[in-house]
């Protein structure tokens, strides 16, 4: 049961990740000056993200996954992703250009829900059990 609840919550947590990381990124670019330094800035990040950057993460994810099998890896793994959701969710709180509503709310309930799973799943898992 651990383990596909785990899967789950890694599958659902995957976009919110994502669109904390182009928050990150969208607020790096708008710190440079001038055109040509938004330019360089997307060319180098390009070069970093079509370099590494297109493996390593799904290679992360992957191995996210698959500590989640591991009973002596699912505590640490469960608090991976109960930290990763929460990250989530504060980078997308706080770098919104509007005030939060309800509607954001209901948006980011399933990321709540990983990091509340993921949490009760690592206080709850008995290392080798």
């Amino acid at each position: 049961m651990h383990a596909v609840l785990h899967t789950v919550g890694a599958i659902v947590v995957v976009p919110y990740v994502g669109l904390a990381l182009f928050f990150l990124l969208i607020g790096q670019a708008t710190r440079e000056n001038g055109l040509w330094a938004i330019i360089e800035f997307v060319w180098n990040n390009m070069e970093r993200i079509l370099g590494w950057g297109i493996y390593v993460p799904p290679l992360l994810w992957v191995c996210l996954v698959v500590t989640g099998f591991v009973p002596q890896l699912q505590r640490a793994s469960s608090l991976c992703l109960c930290l990763l959701a929460l990250a989530s969710i504060l980078v997308v709180v706080v770098l919104s250009s509007t005030r939060v509503g309800v509607g954001e709310l209901i948006f980011l309930l399933p990321c709540v829900a990983v990091a509340a799973t993921s949490a009760w799943l690592a206080f709850r898992v008995r290392v080798g059990v």
